[in-house]
């Protein structure tokens, strides 16, 4: 059904979280999701309550090996090692890999994994690029620009109200990015104790700022979704990269 890519040009900037978070959201909005964890030493297990030593099933592992790691409705799966195998991309440009069927599948890329996005983006439905009210991230703009903008949207991620310079930049990008910024996180301690104590926010802190922002971010991802889904259908028969018709098959 879906690609969603979670990739931010600069680390510290709540990436994992946020994908986390939206997993979650389109699970309850009705969606068979699962989430993609690409990093090699990636936290995105920690924001479902699952500790770091504990692997995550790959992509490809059997159904009843996979079936104890699913959280909240969240399929949680690892595919960074098969990422870095040599023949990945042939296999999505063939569709031995692909994300078609009647799931949504959330990846978290690493920061520093610009290539790996790119190697996706191809075939996603829609990035998320959170960004943060820092100097050095809102210089990452035209980095973040350069190709593949049509499909990318934007989340102010930890901001706090109080400074003026978070107020500024929230208002200058949205009037640079109009719809495409699809919303902003406040800053909360709640999130990073969350982790500390191995639990979800909603379960850790359920009157949690951030909750409240990241529940209204993926409201909004939901209803963005539906609408590329019903465009998607609407043009006929799904083209690949590869130039093939049809649906891929999930991995």
């Amino acid at each position: 059904m879906a690609l969603i890519l979670f990739h931010s040009p600069r680390g510290g900037t709540g990436t994992s979280f946020l994908a986390a978070t939206t997993a979650i959201a389109l699970s309850r909005a009705g969606h068979d999701v699962t989430a993609l964890d690409l990093a090699q030493r990636g936290t995105l297990q920690l924001h479902f309550g699952i500790g770091p030593n504990e692997a995550l099933p790959a992509l490809d592992a059997p159904a009843d090996e996979a079936a104890s790691a699913s959280v909240q409705g969240v399929a949680l799966r690892s595919a960074a090692a098969m990422v870095r195998q040599p023949d990945f991309a042939e296999a999505l440009a063939s569709g031995e890999i692909g994300f078609g069927g009647e799931q949504v599948f959330v990846a978290d890329i690493a920061s520093g994994d610009r290539h790996l996005r790119d190697l996706l983006l191809p075939y996603a439905t829609l990035e998320i690029c959170p960004l943060t009210a820092t100097a050095e991230c809102l210089m990452m703009l035209p980095v973040v620009n350069d190709g593949g903008l049509a499909k990318t949207c934007f989340v102010m991620s930890m901001v706090e109200d109080t400074r003026r310079f978070a107020r500024h930049s929230v208002g200058f990008l949205r009037e640079l990015l109009g719809d495409r910024l699809l919303g902003q996180v406040r800053r909360d301690e709640a999130v990073i104790e969350a982790g500390a104590m191995l639990q979800p926010l909603g379960r850790y802190a359920p009157h949690s700022a951030a909750l409240a922002d990241t529940i209204g971010l993926g409201e909004t991802v939901a209803a963005l979704l539906a609408d590329l889904i019903d465009e998607d259908e609407s043009d006929g028969l799904d083209v690949d990269p590869a130039g093939q018709t049809g649906k891929n098959r999930a991995a």
